[in-house]
């Protein structure tokens, strides 16, 4: 399993210290986009400003989902 970390980049930054482990880049990339969907829900502002940043840091790999 790989370790993925979740930050938040845009108008607001937040780092993922420990991240999460998955079984593969889709899970974790799905995780993101659900993540993206509460912070949408939870906090409107958010929308359009924020990304979910997805980093495998072994591969040196990002994906952004935005919020």
């Amino acid at each position: 399993m790989a370790r993925f970390y979740f930050n938040l980049e845009g108008k607001h930054n937040l780092d993922d210290p420990g991240g999460l482990a998955f079984e593969n880049e889709l899970q974790a990339f799905r995780e993101a986009q659900r993540i993206a969907n509460d912070l949408a829900s939870a906090q409107p502002r958010l929308r359009g400003t924020t990304c979910v940043v997805v980093t495998r840091k072994d591969r040196g790999e990002s994906y952004y989902v935005s919020v």
